[in-house]
């Protein structure tokens, strides 16, 4: 165990190294995002100074700025496992023991630990494997998600350290689903699930999810409280925004 947190502490300093690499090349100020009914604009706020629109044509300086949040939010995680992991490797007792018994020197194997079952999150599930190819879009967790947006849900879950699982088969009488991500309250023993609609757009996409819908609430789910829906189109795409406000719930039913 030693050595494995030993190769952790390179690892986070190494991910944080990354972080501040990308922070200090990103553009300087945050990025705030402003959605009226179908219209998404986009400003910089500066250190110091009022906040400016930024023209479509500066997209480019939203997604560096974008990325810069994301960035700043994984080095704070980074930083505290770090610490963690210094305060691991400064208090860890030594792994083999050693006794001195006149000219002997008496040295005693280190105590097997008692194993430890994984948490919720990391136990082995059923999930969706259809369309697998359609699983192109690598998320820092770990994970391979079919949509950009459903990798920013990812990648913001993960990073703000929120247990869940991706496409967790569900089985009902009848039927077998498997939401985008699923959660786990283990005081209570009750679920929450978060399904994403991409192409609200296309007739056919938007046809087969009111079908999804429908069968969720057949089966007693209540938008909202077990089950959150999040949509976009092509003219009104998924802002961090609604993904932060649906993890702020999530968070608050986890009590983290």
């Amino acid at each position: 165990m030693y050595n494995l947190m030993l190769k952790r502490r390179e690892f986070l300093r190494a991910q944080i190294e990354e972080c501040l690499r990308i922070i200090g090349a990103a553009p300087p100020g945050k990025l705030e995002i402003h959605k009226n009914n179908t219209t998404t604009r986009f400003y910089v706020k500066p250190d110091n100074g009022p906040r400016y629109y930024l023209p479509k044509a500066e997209m480019k300086t939203a997604e560096l700025l974008a990325r810069k949040r994301i960035m700043l939010t994984r080095l704070s995680f980074l930083e505290k496992e770090l610490r963690a992991t210094e305060l691991y490797l400064k208090y860890y007792p030594r792994e083999v023991l050693r006794l001195e018994s006149g000219e002997k020197e008496v040295q005693f194997l280190e105590l097997i630990s008692k194993p430890v079952s994984l948490p919720w999150h990391l136990q082995p599930f059923n999930s969706n494997t259809a369309f697998s190819e359609n699983l192109r879009h690598p998320s820092p967790s770990g994970h391979m998600l079919r949509s950009k947006s459903e990798c920013l849900i990812d990648m913001e879950l993960f990073y703000r350290s929120i247990p869940f699982r991706y496409e967790c088969e569900l089985k009902m009488p009848g039927t077998t689903m498997y939401p985008d991500f699923t959660f786990f309250n283990e005081s209570t023993g009750e679920f929450k699930y978060w399904e994403h609609f991409g192409m609200m757009d296309d007739p056919l996409y938007r046809r087969k999810a009111f079908d999804k819908i429908e069968t969720y609430i057949s089966y007693g789910f209540v938008p909202d409280e077990n089950v959150l829906f999040t949509y976009e189109t092509a003219n009104s795409p998924l802002t961090m925004t609604t993904i932060d406000r649906k993890i702020n719930e999530i968070a608050a039913w986890l009590n983290l």
